[in-house]
């Protein structure tokens, strides 16, 4: 049990590592493509992937009673939350995207407790006001960001919300169907749900520029990497893991974001973002101080299994 406690949690760092990347992607090209158009192109790429996998697989098909669940989970998890990703993205910075975006651990814990009636402690409560102040001091006080960065941060903040609510509603489904299924089944929900949107927003300059190399390679990992690889990852780690454990690994995504975003665009992370970063960082490190619930419940498991005595 302890071996998919880790594999749970490798597969959660690696979808959270990319998605640090991705926005400094997203960052870049938004530049040249509308931003409904790169994530409907993020969605044709990883549907088309995800799908040929699927066939080769079980082929296992969705419930019929299950698909307002996966267009749900399609559209607050993929639509709307990778939407307002993009768009805050746009009009802030990467960096800022990748550390307000991950803030949605926080509210996955408390969407956990009400939705799944995961264990809410005092520890954890505290954990989340003291990130969550952090969080208002990294989207209140970011030096020269203007009305729009402003603008930015509240859409990336309503991304976290519906990203964390996302990640609490795919366990009820996680273990009645493969990873693979469901993200192959919502991606192309989204799919659906995003094509009037990218009709409406797409503009002659965006063809031009897709003919570009740099920019089509940019396309390419944001549909192949950070949209079928990573959602599959994420989906299998929250498989195995707690809603409300599991979901914390998001926040290793804007160490990668932040990085990146200062390697290679250039960015200037201010005080304010650093001492909110900090924040929030003491805020998840107060969760990790106590083992994981999952682990605790294995080890009561085992000990079970091998002294039947130990019961009372």
């Amino acid at each position: 049990m302890r071996s998919k406690v880790l594999v749970g949690s490798i597969c959660l760092l690696a979808a959270a590592g990319i998605w640090g990347g991705m926005f400094v992607v997203s960052k870049y090209t938004l530049e040249y493509v509308s931003p409904y158009v790169l994530l409907w192109l993020r969605y044709l790429l990883a549907f088309l992937l995800l799908a040929v996998c699927w066939y080769f697989q079980k082929k296992q098909r969705i419930e019929r009673s299950d698909f307002p669940l996966i267009a749900w989970l399609g559209l607050i998890g993929y639509c709307v939350s990778n939407a307002c990703g993009f768009i805050g993205t746009h009009l802030s910075t990467a960096h800022m995207g990748a550390l307000v975006t991950s803030s949605s651990p926080l509210f996955a814990l408390i969407l956990a407790y009400f939705l799944l009636k995961e264990k809410l402690t005092w520890r954890n409560v505290i954990s989340v006001a003291v990130a969550t102040s952090g969080l208002f001091l990294v989207i209140g006080l970011e030096e020269g960001g203007g009305m729009g960065h402003l603008l930015g941060n509240l859409i990336l903040i309503l991304g976290a919300v519906t990203w964390a609510l996302y990640s609490v509603m795919v366990k009820r489904i996680a273990n009645k169907y493969s990873s693979l299924t469901i993200t192959t089944y919502s991606t192309g929900v989204a799919l659906l749900f995003m094509t009037p949107v990218m009709l409406f927003d797409v503009k002659a300059e965006d063809m031009i520029h897709l003919k570009e190399f740099p920019i089509l390679m940019a396309v390419l990992f944001l549909g192949i990497i950070a949209t079928a690889a990573a959602f599959f990852l994420w989906n299998k780690g929250m498989e195995l893991m707690e809603a409300g454990i599991g979901s914390i690994y998001y926040f290793f995504s804007p160490v990668i974001g932040g990085v990146c975003g200062w390697l290679f665009l250039g960015e200037v992370i201010s005080r304010s973002f650093l001492l909110g970063g900090i924040l929030i960082f003491i805020g998840i490190l107060m969760v990790f101080l106590k083992k994981p619930q999952m682990l605790v419940k294995n080890k009561i498991a085992i000990e079970s299994e091998t002294s039947p005595l130990s019961e009372k």
